[in-house]
């Protein structure tokens, strides 16, 4: 998988979860062989990665749900969104908000649509004198799976899992366990790398309080699977510290939610009445820089 093209595997559940390998001596006690332990392991994290790659390369009707939780000094930031994909060429729907509580926004992408609906939230209401507005869509002349946005964020933790293996391997986690509901493989990831792929986003001039010792720390990824080895997720979650600096709080959740079928896809509003279109390429990065905007002024 690359962050441009985003076979699903099937593959037992290995007896990695425990310290000695699947193998034992013919006769006496049962003792760890540590070889065939760190294979069955090392075996067990690619067929992970590559059923993780695979998710993503093959994505199907989908709806899933990210959820982010950030926290670095003075600066908190809560975003939940959830995608709908359905088809080929697909359909969208794509919901965002900014705490628990909040308001959701709504942009459907209807299939090869030359432009993108969005409903407006509550605190975006003022962008426009009415409930939706159409802006040019980013899938009408093509499509890639990584181009959804929850799937958007999932390419780009693989490439900075990729790319922290080459920086840092000897940071890196690899294990594989066992779950009551599945399997779960453990890698990680730099906190730099993970900023640089923007998926993990802090203001520029509070990337300098970060000191080198956590921006090069590499934090745990957990990936999740059943017992057929299909992805159901994945979870980041860790507190990078380094003395007295601010720790660095981090939480992100990817959950496959289930299918998506066409139902869960709402008709485009066909009322002129109630659509603002926005065409102009200057006007549509205004708009969504305060549509973006987590404290937007009225």
């Amino acid at each position: 998988m690359t962050v441009t093209r985003p076979a699903r595997l099937a593959g037992a559940v290995l007896c990695v979860a425990v310290a000695a390998a699947c193998t034992q001596p013919v006769g006496g006690r049962p003792v760890a062989d540590p070889a065939s332990a760190e294979q069955a392991t090392a075996d067990a994290v690619k067929r992970g990665m590559d059923a993780f790659q695979s998710h993503f390369v093959n994505l199907g009707n989908e709806h899933a749900r990210v959820y982010n939780y950030l926290n670095f000094g003075d600066l908190k930031i809560t975003t939940e969104h959830e995608t709908y994909k359905v088809g080929d060429p697909p359909a969208i729907l794509y919901k965002r908000r900014f705490a628990e509580d909040g308001d959701w926004s709504e942009t459907v992408s209807p299939p090869r649509s030359p432009v993108d609906y969005i409903k407006l939230d509550k605190d975006h209401a003022f962008l426009a004198p009415t409930p939706w507005v159409t802006v040019p869509s980013l899938y009408e002349d093509d499509f890639e799976n990584c181009w959804v946005l929850t799937a958007w964020v999932a390419c780009h933790l693989e490439t900075a899992i990729g790319q922290t293996r080459l920086d840092a391997p000897d940071e890196q986690p690899s294990e594989a366990r066992a779950t009551e509901n599945g399997f779960e493989v453990t890698t990680g990831a730099q906190l730099k790398i993970m900023i640089d792929e923007s998926f993990i986003s802090i203001p520029e001039e509070k990337r300098g309080d970060l000191t080198d010792v956590q921006l090069e720390t590499v934090v745990p990824v957990v990936l999740k699977f059943d017992a057929d080895m299909n992805f159901t997720g994945f979870v980041i979650r860790d507190s990078v510290t380094d003395g007295d600096a601010p720790a660095f709080e981090i939480q992100l959740e990817y959950e496959v939610i289930g299918k998506a079928s066409q139902d869960d896809i709402p008709e485009a509003p066909d009322d002129a009445t109630q659509i603002t279109a926005i065409t102009d390429e200057a006007a549509v990065d205004a708009f969504f820089e305060k549509f973006n905007d987590r404290t937007p002024e009225g």
